[in-house]
């Protein structure tokens, strides 16, 4: 992996700061840990708020973090909820 810039790490960090992204870690049956991110419970800012990044360290899922774009999310159809 490159190392993380300064403006990425700052951008993270932001993202981390504003609440925007839940970090924890996943551990599978072989005892691999996968780092993630997710949206907060009850998510209304842009993107999917059911979204999720996952890298293989938390340095490299900052990084995922930094360079993220929010996809936007479809209105609902019929004027049904979301």
């Amino acid at each position: 992996m490159d190392r993380m810039d300064r403006r990425e790490a700052h951008r993270a960090l932001d993202e981390l700061i504003a609440g925007r992204w839940v970090v924890s870690y996943e551990v599978d049956d072989a005892g691999v840990k996968t780092y993630t991110a997710r949206r907060p419970v009850g998510w209304t800012g842009d993107g999917n708020p059911f979204e999720r990044l996952e890298a293989p360290s938390y340095r490299e899922l900052f990084s995922v973090i930094a360079r993220h774009e929010p996809r936007p999310v479809p209105p609902p159809r019929n004027g049904g909820a979301r």
